[in-house]
């Protein structure tokens, strides 16, 4: 009983586990669902709801390769940290097997960038190329345009100039394909600004020429920003000064946001050009916004060196130097905060990792036990059912020997009637008393075979045919001795009294043995049963052959006598 109640208690155990395991994975998915129509118009708020997501790693495989995806489109939009490199291979095992092209191309540019910046270069490169090849092979130019340009940036890394410019053009190329005008401008930009650099002036007007009529089809604020402050790199570096600043201007006024990098630029020209007091003026202007910009102090430096004013210019530079120092300062401190929290990271993984396997360890352990548990209440069911079943069989096949048994004793009892009453007729006599002898043949097998149905019998049997050495204890107690008496005069009801007829001096002990004997057990049995040797077993059956009468066969054993004379 008690292992039936368990049962329903551990489903319902089971069902609410399952049910909160289902709760946590709902709410991620509903995140997950929110931030995905959030991103293209709010990236911000986006990001916040990614990044809140308990424990992603948890999720299965197709929702963390989601997570991941969202979270590196995010980072295009917002200055988010990109996720770390085990978590996009994770994410790309599951793409590669059922993503879409656009999507493996995808997540190859975004573990890309991660290898890139761990400064995994080789690993980059490798994860960019195949990314890159994916993506020309499904003509997904607009991604293939982003990886030909962060390759130009690894590119760059390296020191490859020729490589660089190679990718940048054929960013152009693949973002004109998408019809991707913006990003086509910017890669044209960087192509203008490559090209300058290596003298090559005319080639790079070219290209910023058609750049120009790109973005003033666009009518976007930041690509007209970009385009003035590429011109103003180029002629600054072509040393054509009064263009250079006509460009600077006007990029700070289309960008203040940006503005300082273009006022900078704007002081070197002053300087480059003799202007030095249209350089301090500009300078006064901007170190009131940043004392502790490096590139302003050492402006300061080159325009006193140039007016001679050494002590001046020793002072900024030694300013210069504080800011570097602490610029180093503050990098160590983040590169090493960064290094922390990559650790911290792994080692919140391999906890999780672990717990999830306990976790897992213990559910596989609850269902097995779950089993084992139903199954054994299924067996522990059957068996009792097969069990009534078979006591219900016995009881019914000894209740149908009981009744049979009766009737026979009837049957006997009015054909020893008849017998007496009917002398005269030889031949009706002899059939009554052929009749008798086989009704008391019958009666006699139908009470042995009742005897030996007896459960009494078949625990007695049992009970007999197990050894158990060194026991000196009777295994029959004083309520089977009971159970034994009732049912053998159950079964024999002359018995106890025929047998006192002949022997009146028969001892209570004498008479439980006699009603043991009868069973026909072996010896060796019964001095098991009774907790004795043997050879008292023999000395108890000759001393009851002795009292129950000389004038017995003494060639008949005491189970011959007991069944054959007193029991009938």
């Amino acid at each position: 009983m008690k292992r039936l109640l368990c049962l329903p208690l551990s489903i319902l155990f089971c069902l609410l586990a399952v049910r909160c395991s289902d709760e946590t994975a709902t709410r991620r998915l509903a995140i997950l669902d929110a931030a995905e129509r959030l991103l293209p118009t709010d990236a911000d708020s986006a990001s916040r709801m990614l990044a809140g997501i308990p424990q992603p790693e948890e999720l299965g495989n197709r929702d963390f390769a989601r997570w991941c995806m969202l979270c590196g489109r995010s980072t295009d939009y917002t200055h988010a940290d990109t996720l770390h490199i085990h978590q996009w291979e994770r994410a790309q095992k599951w793409i590669d097997k059922h993503g879409s092209p656009k999507e493996r191309a995808e997540v190859g540019l975004f573990l890309g960038r991660a290898y890139a910046e761990d400064r995994e270069w080789d690993l980059a490169m490798q994860t960019y190329t195949e990314a890159l090849h994916c993506a020309k092979e499904h003509k997904v130019y607009n991604v293939a345009g982003y990886i030909c340009t962060y390759m130009a940036d690894l590119y760059s890394f390296k020191n490859m100039p020729d490589e660089i410019r190679e990718k940048y053009a054929e960013a152009a190329s693949l973002f004109t394909k998408a019809g991707n005008l913006k990003s086509q401008v910017y890669a044209m930009k960087n192509l203008a600004t490559e090209y300058a650099f290596i003298d090559s002036f005319l080639y790079a007007k070219a290209i910023m020429k058609k750049a120009d009529s790109i973005a003033s089809t666009l009518h976007l604020q930041r690509v007209d920003y970009n385009i003035a402050n590429a011109y103003a790199n180029i002629y600054d570096l072509q040393k054509r000064y009064d263009l250079a600043e006509e460009y600077y201007k006007k990029a700070i006024s289309l960008d203040a946001h940006h503005g300082m990098k273009d006022s900078i630029g704007l002081v070197d020209i002053y300087v480059a050009s003799g202007r030095i007091d249209l350089a301090k003026e500009l300078i006064d202007k901007m170190i009131l916004r940043d004392s502790l910009n490096y590139l302003l102090n050492e402006l300061y430096v080159e325009i006193y060196k140039s007016e001679g004013d050494y002590k001046k210019a020793l002072h900024f530079n030694e300013t210069c130097f504080d800011i570097f120092d602490s610029i180093t300062i503050k990098q160590n401190k983040a590169n090493v905060f960064e290094i922390e929290k990559k650790y911290n990271h792994l080692k919140i993984q391999e906890e999780n990792g672990r717990l999830k396997n306990a976790r897992q360890r213990f559910l596989i352990f609850f269902i097995i036990t779950l089993a084992i548990l139903i199954i054994s209440s299924i067996v522990f069911y059957f068996y009792r059912k097969h069990t009534k079943m078979q006591l219900h069989c016995q009881e019914e096949k000894l209740n149908s020997m009981d009744k049979e048994c009766i009737e026979m004793a009837v049957q006997l009892s009015e054909a020893r009637h008849s017998l007496e009453t009917i002398q005269e007729n030889r031949e009706e006599n002899l059939k009554l008393q052929q009749k008798i002898l086989f009704l008391s043949e019958r009666y006699k097998e139908l009470q042995k075979l009742r005897l030996e149905n007896s459960v009494i019998y078949k625990k007695l049997l049992s009970i007999s045919a197990k050894l158990q050495p060194n026991n000196n204890k009777p295994l029959l107690t004083n309520k089977l001795w009971n159970t034994l008496i009732i049912e053998l005069n159950r079964i024999y009801p002359n018995f106890h009294s025929s047998l006192y007829e002949q022997c009146a001096g028969l001892s209570e002990e004498e008479w439980r043995y006699c009603c043991l004997h009868v069973l026909g057990f072996d010896g060796n049995n019964e001095a098991v049963l009774l907790g004795i040797i043997p050879s008292s077993i023999w000395m108890k059956r000759s001393r009851i052959k002795q009292k129950l009468g000389s004038n017995l066969p003494k060639e008949q054993t005491l189970h011959h006598i007991l069944v054959n004379i007193f029991l009938n």
